[in-house]
């Protein structure tokens, strides 16, 4: 394949290499490899295993060359938030730590002294969840890190590795904007910040999603033999480059990622920095082609993925079998709220989730598939209260949503999106990031003209199936009963 692309697209459980090119006006994917990405604990802090990441990232280069592909481009994607620091002599200084670790516990309180929640959220108009970048640098100065002595630059994940594949350093506008420490109106590093924060300021210029990062370093072109390619900054955050990839044709839509996390939302053309927005825990993240993302991060699939692993343990688990008990159990019996603190990164999901179970006065679920509907049942009443106070916040008319990511997959919960909001339900895009990915690199290489090409493109080499509603009322009445 003479003019191809290699998307480079890692989330917070697994990542993957895919290979995309073009023929006869369609996009065409091949999977290169797909590798875990897992959390370390070491002593009292959770890192990602950076290492072993950057090893993955080359051989999945290596492979996609030895497999026939002439590379083009090369792009980055990741979760946000979560950065890596390094000392002005290029190096390292410590394996990132995941957002999932525990140092940033309490410093909303602490950085609410300085800052007041509703200033920090009319600056940055980002969700105010511990768990961002502005929180975990605040962890470092109260802790008096002497890392911060000696760090240079701070690079979020797709920038560290581009860094490394590159030589060059920069921070990419989409994965900035989940750091709380981006002005959303101007999409800049805001100074008041990290001023009144005390924040070191380690940041790098700001760069565009389609800007030229750089060629490989002589070393690695040398070891994957990927001598042609430059590498592209795209929408870096995943979820900037999945929507991107949507090829919806109007404005009366909303989106949701369907992953570990869940995001629901719009595409707007400003951000929406009102009171309303801020009391419902809404976010401006910085998208693609010149948009915001105006969505609400929920804990998504994280619960099943933990259950899956641990029933994993004693047996093989077959998704589909468990989705099959799923759909044969009680309707309703135990409802749990993702987004509850219980079920951040507890030792054992199946307890945690009885103990919500018991505090609520609830059934406590006996059976896998009463785990799962569960689950399922309790992430699509979520998504229907979120989708009120999302068409509240805009005032935008929405009739359907696209569903993308890994979740997309879940034929029962797409059903049970319907029926909860009461709307079409279209997928059809499972890879939605790396597309997204691919087609980004092929609009800045100059070889697929702009967005609107690349959506026809996108529209006519994929299958889209539609969920339309078919139980409506009995949802409406559950969500009525359940206060959401």
């Amino acid at each position: 394949m003479d003019h191809s692309y290699l998307a480079l697209d890692l989330g917070a459980g697994s990542g993957r290499a895919i290979a995309g090119y073009f023929k006869d006006g369609r996009i065409y994917t091949d999977e290169i490899i797909r590798f875990e990405n897992r959390p370390v604990q070491l002593g009292n802090t959770v890192y990602w295993d950076f290492l072993s990441l950057f090893e993955n990232v080359k051989k999945g280069i290596s492979l996609a060359v030895r497999k026939g592909y002439n590379l083009q481009g090369i792009a980055v994607d990741t979760w946000g938030v979560d950065f890596g620091l390094i000392d002005r002599n290029g190096t390292l200084l410590s394996n990132p730590v995941t957002y999932r670790d525990r140092r940033t516990n309490g410093m909303s309180t602490e950085a609410f002294k300085l800052l007041s929640k509703e200033e920090m959220y009319y600056i940055s108009g980002i969700q105010l969840m511990e768990i961002n970048t502005l929180f975990q640098l605040l962890s470092l100065k109260k802790q008096n890190a002497p890392v911060l002595d000696i760090a240079d630059k701070l690079l979020f994940t797709p920038d560290l590795i581009n860094y490394f594949l590159t030589g060059k350093t920069s921070n990419e506008y989409t994965i900035a904007s989940t750091s709380q420490l981006l002005n959303a109106r101007t999409g800049e590093w805001d100074e008041s910040l990290f001023e009144r924060l005390d924040l070191p300021r380690l940041m790098e210029k700001i760069i565009d999603p389609g800007a030229t990062i750089g060629a490989l370093t002589w070393e690695i072109a040398e070891e994957t033999g990927a001598f042609n390619a430059k590498v592209y900054a795209v929408g870096s955050h995943d979820t900037a480059s999945a929507i991107a990839a949507i090829p919806a044709g109007d404005d009366r839509w909303a989106f949701l990622s369907s992953g570990t996390w869940s995001l629901l939302g719009v595409l707007t053309e400003n951000p929406v920095l009102t009171e309303e927005a801020l009391v419902n825990d809404f976010t401006n993240e910085g998208g693609v082609d010149g948009k915001i993302l105006f969505m609400r991060n929920i804990t998504g699939l994280w619960l099943l993925q933990r259950l899956m692993n641990e029933w994993e343990k004693e047996e093989k688990q077959s998704y589909e079998v468990l989705l099959s008990e799923a759909s044969k159990a009680v309707p309703f019996r135990s409802i749990v709220d993702s987004d509850d603190e219980i079920f951040s990164n507890p030792p054992d999901m199946s307890q945690a989730i009885c103990e919500f179970c018991e505090i609520k006065r609830q059934p406590i679920p006996r059976t896998k598939g009463e785990y799962v509907r569960c689950v399922l049942e309790s992430l699509a009443l979520k998504y229907s209260a979120v989708m009120q106070r999302l068409k509240q916040s805009t005032g935008k008319s929405i009739e359907k949503v696209y569903i993308v990511g890994g979740g997309s997959q879940n034929t029962l919960l797409n059903q049970m999106i319907a029926d909860a909001l009461d709307m079409e339900v279209i997928v059809g895009l499972t890879e939605a990031t790396a597309i997204g990915n691919i087609m980004q690199q092929a609009i800045a290489d100059g070889y697929v003209e702009d967005w609107k090409a690349g959506h026809e493109i996108i529209r006519n080499s994929f299958e889209f199936v539609s969920y339309k509603p078919e139980k409506h009322n009995l949802w409406h009445d559950r969500l009525r009963e359940s206060g959401c």
